[in-house]
């Protein structure tokens, strides 16, 4: 197993968990679009969790990333937010879904000024902007098929891992959910890769 991070905090931190649990791993500290550069491996499975995409300007190379290192056959995953909660106002003091935001992607990011912390530490002092990319779903899709990907399934759900509005509820799995669930909260999708490249 292979992890990738562009933090060497994060990278340290996995290496530290790795250890104590007895996981055998390597961790690599890489831009994702350089990692060609310093990985020379190809693999059955590759997967990208929640959070990623919203860092990334460039869809159709971190796809190309995704098929150089997969193998004929290989497999990808993504579980990630929905692209369409995030044309809601996230205000902390929002109280319902209100449009604010473009579904559709810019050439340039988004600028996040700090609110206070953020979905992992309500508490965390944030000094810094944040500076985000927005990508609708077929953005994200067709890219994958671009690179030689052949989609298995998509699913959309009506949940998430994290408080993305103030007023969500938690249910007893520890999932936020909007009342009625009427919207997609996340998404998950495998491919498979078809052709060599």
């Amino acid at each position: 197993m292979t992890g990738v991070d562009f933090s060497d905090e994060a990278i340290s931190l996995a290496r530290s968990l790795s250890k104590e649990l007895g996981i055998k791993a390597d961790f690599i500290c890489s831009d994702i679009y350089d990692l060609p550069k310093v990985l020379n491996k190809k693999f059955d499975i590759v997967f990208t969790s929640r959070g990623v995409l919203c860092w990334l300007p460039d869809l159709k190379k971190w796809a190309e990333v995704i098929s150089h290192f997969l193998k004929r056959g290989g497999i990808f995953c993504i579980v990630e937010g929905h692209p369409f909660m995030m044309v809601f106002d996230d205000a902390r003091d929002a109280r319902e879904l209100k449009l604010r935001y473009t579904y559709f992607h810019k050439p340039g990011p988004d600028k996040w000024e700090p609110q206070g912390g953020d979905y992992a530490d309500k508490d965390a002092k944030i000094v810094h902007p944040s500076y985000e990319w927005s990508h609708k779903l077929s953005d994200i899709v067709n890219a994958l098929i671009g690179a030689g990907l052949r989609i298995e399934f998509l699913h959309e759900l009506p949940f998430i891992t994290y408080q993305q509005f103030p007023f969500m509820e938690q249910d007893k799995d520890g999932a936020w959910r909007l009342d009625g669930d009427n919207i997609p909260l996340t998404f998950s999708l495998k491919a498979t890769k078809t052709r060599l490249r």
